[in-house]
């Protein structure tokens, strides 16, 4: 898929689909850094098969954020790039490791997934297949030697059950540590958006001004 093919799916529509195939699935991070520079948020990544993905894309209303869409929209139309990999020249760079907008798309996805599952799903898991290991070990229980390797693998999945929660939530801290370090080069980047332009004088205003410079 093409970077103008990307762009025109995030043209200020309220939901935006995209079916990936074959070897369009590789850019799913691509496009959802594309969707956020954009205004729009990842709604839901659902797996068809290993080589379809439909991916849906809800535009986010909340102001900064359709500031920051009008910014970077009007950074394209003046031939500007959608990314940039560096800090203008001059400008120091953030200390510490740089953060490409696809690594941040990414990181933002693994978020999402982990708030909205959570790390529950694994731990069911890996608390079956322990189970499971240890009605092996009890059926093979007169084999003393397969017996005791099925049972060190049910502890051994126990043990992973009940450290999982906290693996899961140090991924999530280290996520959310690189989409804000992404954030922050990304404003040293651009600057804060432009202010929006002042409302024009109400004509009252004006015909105030006009009578006072006559008199």
């Amino acid at each position: 898929m093409k970077h103008e093919q990307i762009l025109a799916n995030f043209d200020g529509r309220g939901t935006a689909e995209i079916t990936l195939r074959g070897r369009e699935v590789a850019q799913s991070d691509r496009i959802a850094a594309v969707a956020y520079e954009l205004g729009y948020r990842l709604h839901e990544k659902d797996i068809v098969t290993r080589g379809q993905w439909r991916l849906t894309f809800l535009r986010d209303d909340s102001p900064d954020v359709r500031q920051r869409a009008q910014y970077a929209m009007d950074r394209l139309r003046a031939g500007g790039p959608l990314f940039s990999h560096s800090a203008p020249t001059g400008v120091p760079s953030v200390p510490g490791t740089q953060i490409g907008p696809m690594e941040a798309a990414s990181a933002r996805q693994n978020m999402t997934a982990y708030e909205t599952h959570g790390s529950r799903g694994l731990v069911v898991i890996a608390a079956l297949l322990g189970v499971a290991f240890l009605a092996l070990a009890w059926v093979a229980r007169e084999a003393a030697g397969g017996a005791v390797a099925l049972l060190a693998v049910a502890a051994l999945l126990g043990v992973v059950a009940a450290l999982v929660p906290c693996w899961m939530r140090n991924w999530y801290e280290r996520n959310r540590r690189k989409v804000a370090r992404f954030d922050q080069q990304r404003s040293q980047r651009w600057g804060p958006p432009p202010p929006p332009a002042p409302p024009p004088p109400a004509r009252g205003d004006q015909q105030g001004g006009h009578e006072g410079g006559g008199s």
